[in-house]
């Protein structure tokens, strides 16, 4: 600065020499728990604060101290510097502390340079500082933001630096709106957790360890969307969860499962008559799925008089029999067809040939025809085709004869649409 500094400098120069040199400071701010000063000049701060107006200039006016115990010094000293010079660097670790100071002291440039810095700047290597420094300062406006742009974001946010390094309410927050969203499978939100947990711990990390500083965080992971083998296999064989709580979870998980599968069947023709008759001949039909399923039962016609029909049932996939049971069909008044549960429900491979044959003797059956056509299950395409494994000797085709339909289970939840082709 030149000796005439007053001569060459900009207003914004001057006053931060005045500012720093203390040339006619007559107020002292002794900010924080530890009382650090702060010198200043009232005419300077009531000319840009309407709070600190009111206190040098109201009906009681303050004297040449001003104590304010709930900032800090290196914050008053900021938030002073920008109202000498309009002139501030945030950081992303103390900026909700100077925001809330400008808020206090109605200092309105300041409070909308800190609202443009966070709109702009938050980013994956500082969304959880800004996120710590929100639930510090309790600014509901800005925690939203801050868990939108992880919600977007998870999994880099989850392995970066802040993450490691944020507080343990707002890792709650973190793991509330990932169970909520579902961007990361559980087990890897497990696996995060854990390193959370070791980031701070200077010992030798036990499970112990890690289960004190997670506390009822780790409940927060939604353990119920593992499969059994993925909790049994990364979860039960450590001891962060108690006893009690892996029951709880294993619990969650199958009725999970059981809710997802759903069955369906999927049926072969639109009308059905009498008159199909047995004599220990093959009767087969083979068919494709577009996604993986599995097989749960067969439909197949009863007799449509008094008495019964039986024999071997065969699964095959490709070429290979899978499973063989024997099935007993009986004559039911009013009913045309059953669904005859396997012994063992066999996995439906997308794009893999499957049959389905059946060698019957007994009283004539019904039979179906008028082919329905491929047909399509919450996207599911399944397609029936000639047989392809031996021969349909008994007149089953594609078009007429024996074998209702399907049963089969997908984990579609509640979504099962059934249309045709």
């Amino acid at each position: 600065m030149s000796d005439v500094w007053q001569h060459e400098e900009s207003f914004a120069v001057t006053n931060a020499h005045m500012l720093g040199a203390d040339v006619l400071c007559d107020v002292t701010i002794l900010a924080g728990e530890e009382k650090q000063e702060v010198r200043c000049h009232r005419f300077m701060l009531a000319s840009r604060s309407p709070v600190f107006y009111t206190m040098f200039c109201g009906s009681l006016p303050e004297t040449g101290v001003v104590t304010i115990p709930d900032v800090e010094a290196d914050v008053v000293r900021t938030v002073v510097s920008f109202m000498y010079t309009g002139e501030i660097q945030l950081m992303p670790e103390s900026v909700m502390a100077v925001m809330c100071a400008a808020k206090k002291y109605d200092i309105q440039p300041l409070i909308d340079r800190c609202k443009t810095f966070l709109e702009k700047e938050i980013a994956i290597d500082n969304v959880c500082v800004i996120l710590d420094q929100a639930l510090k300062f309790a600014e509901e406006d800005l925690i939203q933001p801050c868990l939108s742009f992880v919600s977007k974001n998870t999994d880099q946010v989850f392995q970066s630096d802040g993450f490691l390094c944020m507080s343990s309410e707002a890792l709650k927050l973190i793991l509330e709106k990932e169970k909520e969203t579902q961007n990361l499978p559980p087990e890897d939100v497990y696996a995060y957790c854990k390193r959370w947990a070791c980031s701070s711990s200077e010992t030798k990390v036990t499970n112990q360890i890690l289960r004190h500083k997670l506390g009822d965080l780790i409940c927060l992971v939604d353990f119920a969307r593992m499969s059994y083998e993925s909790f049994t296999d990364n979860v039960v064989k450590e001891t962060i969860l108690s006893d009690k709580e892996k029951v709880r979870f294993l619990t969650e998980i199958r009725q999970r499962q059981k809710k997802e599968q759903k069955s369906f069947v999927v049926e072969r023709f639109f009308q059905v008559r009498q008159g199909w008759t047995h004599n220990g001949l093959q009767d087969g039909i083979s068919f494709k799925t577009s996604k993986h399923v599995t097989l749960s039962g067969v439909a197949l016609y009863l007799p449509h008089q008094s008495g019964s029909l039986s024999g071997p049932l065969e699964i095959l996939k490709e070429q290979t029999v899978v499973l063989t049971q024997d099935v007993t069909l009986s004559y039911k008044e009013n009913e045309k067809h059953e669904h005859i549960p396997l012994v063992n429900r066999v996995n439906i491979y997308p794009g893999v040939t499957y049959s389905v044959r059946q060698r019957l003797k007994g009283q004539p059956s019904y039979q179906g025809y008028l082919y329905k056509g491929k047909q399509r299950i919450n996207g599911i395409e399944i397609e029936f085709i000639e047989l392809i494994s031996g021969k349909s000797d008994n007149s089953t085709s594609l078009r007429e004869g024996q074998i209702h339909g399907l049963t089969l289970v997908c984990s579609c939840g509640n979504k099962c649409v059934k249309t045709h082709d």
